[in-house]
C-alpha cells in the first residue's frame, strides 16, 4: 500500500508537535511532514513562507494548514496550483476581517514578548487545558521563535485577502472548524468552504486546534481529501 505524503503547516507560535496525534491516526496511510517555518530563517510573510515551502514539493501533494498555516496553504495553492492536489484547512480563513483581536495581539507581541504572552496565546488555542508534558513542549518551542517572525507573519496575514482567488482553487478541500474556536466563528469557516469550488465543511467540538483536539475527525478529513484527489487524478488521465 502506498503511503501518501502530506505537507502540514502549523499556526503562529505553534510547534510541529501539534500534528503528532494526527500522525498517529494516519500511520500507514498518510505521512504528515510538518513544516517548522517559524524557527527557520525569514522573511516570514505569508507569501515568502509559501514560496519556501513550495520549493520542498516536487509533485502535487495534499497540504494541511492550521490557523496561519491555513493562510500559507491557500497562498501556496494560489501561487503554485501545480503542486497542490488537495487542501485540509483547519481553524483558518482567506482573510482576517472579523478576527477581532489580531491588532491587540500584534501590539502585545511588540510590547510584552516573553513566556507569559506565549502561554496566553497557547491557552486560547485549545478549548481545554493541555496535559503538562504537551504544554511544556509547546512552550519550549514558542521560546525558540523569534519575536520578529511572529510580528512579520501576523502583519502579513492581517493585510492579506485571498478571497478573490478562491474560485480558482478547484482541488478537493475540507474545512474543519471548532465550535469553541476563540479566534474565528463557524460562520467565517462556512464562508471559506462556500467560496471553494469543491470543499466540505466539518464542524467539531473543539477550540482553535482540532488537529490536536479532535485528531480522528481531522484524520477522516485528510483521508477523504486523499481519496477524492486520487479519483480526480484517475479521471483526468482516462
Amino acid at each position: 500500500m502506498t503511503v501518501e505524503t502530506m505537507l502540514a503547516i502549523p499556526g503562529t507560535l505553534c510547534s510541529p508537535a501539534v500534528f503528532d496525534a494526527l500522525a498517529a491516526r494516519l500511520e500507514g496511510r498518510v505521512r504528515p511532514v510538518a513544516a517548522d517555518w517559524m524557527t527557520a530563517p525569514g522573511p516570514w510573510t505569508v507569501p515568502a513562507v509559501a514560496e519556501r515551502l513550495a520549493s520542498r514539493l516536487d509533485a502535487p501533494s495534499i497540504v494541511l494548514g492550521h490557523s496561519t498555516g491555513g493562510a500559507i496553504a491557500l497562498q501556496l495553492a494560489v501561487r503554485r496550483p501545480d503542486l497542490v492536489a488537495g487542501l485540509v484547512l483547519v481553524g483558518t480563513g482567506a482573510h482576517m476581517r472579523g478576527h477581532g483581536d489580531v491588532d491587540a495581539i500584534v501590539d502585545r507581541v511588540d510590547r510584552d514578548w516573553g513566556p507569559d504572552l506565549h502561554d496566553a496565546i497557547l491557552r486560547r488555542s485549545f478549548a481545554t487545558p493541555l496535559p503538562d508534558a504537551f504544554g511544556e513542549t509547546l512552550r519550549a518551542y514558542a521560546a525558540r521563535v523569534p519575536r520578529e517572525a511572529v510580528l512579520e507573519v501576523l502583519r502579513s496575514q492581517r493585510d492579506l485577502d485571498l478571497t478573490a482567488e478562491l474560485a480558482r482553487l478547484t482541488v478537493p478541500a475540507v474545512v474543519v472548524h471548532g465550535t469553541q474556536d476563540a479566534t474565528r466563528t463557524v460562520g467565517q469557516a462556512r464562508e471559506l468552504a462556500d467560496a471553494l469550488p469543491d470543499a466540505e465543511l466539518r464542524i467539531v467540538e473543539a477550540g482553535h486546534t482540532p488537529v490536536h483536539e479532535t485528531p480522528d475527525v481531522v484524520a477522516a478529513a485528510v483521508l477523504d481529501v486523499v481519496g477524492r484527489s486520487l479519483t480526480a487524478n484517475r479521471l483526468r488521465h482516462r
